[in-house]
């Protein structure tokens, strides 16, 4: 059976790339680092094969934490992946993808959204707690795989 690929790029072209396998539903980020980066929150799908880079010279990382890293377009500045450091599938910006993207599978750090926007769906709102109970636990599974 042949892989699903799914065609995405930057605003300018300069960065192009193919998700590989099945495309999930979009989460939406509310915290303060995705809306300060992409001047909103962060809109982002994962491919259930990770992505490749087709072109990638104008590709940039920014390590924006002590957890992850953000990738973007050097030329044209669009927001396009998030990873945490180490990982090799990066969740891609769902605005920067060919597809419709069906729904949202959650909105996580709803509290730290401000007051003046909201989203009219009924996925999950997950707080800053649960992302980072979350995301602690996930860490301590790739410690103890790395562990043997």
């Amino acid at each position: 059976m042949a892989t699903r690929e799914s065609s995405g790029h930057c605003l300018c072209g300069a960065v192009r790339f193919t998700g590989l396998g099945a495309i999930g539903p979009a989460e939406v980020c509310h915290c303060g680092a995705c809306r300060r980066h992409g001047a909103g929150p962060l809109m982002s799908v994962y491919f259930s094969e990770g992505v490749r880079l087709d072109a990638s010279d104008a590709l940039k990382w920014y390590a924006s934490s002590k957890l992850a890293e953000r990738g973007f377009c050097g030329a044209c500045g669009s927001v396009l992946f998030w990873r945490m450091h180490g990982a090799e599938k990066p969740s891609v910006s769902a605005h920067a993808v060919d597809v419709r993207i069906e729904s949202i599978a959650e909105h996580v750090f709803v509290d730290e959204k401000p007051e003046w926007y909201d989203f009219a769906d009924s996925a999950p709102r997950i707080t800053s707690a649960t992302m980072r109970e979350r995301l602690e636990a996930y860490l301590e599974k790739k410690r103890a795989e790395e562990e043997g």
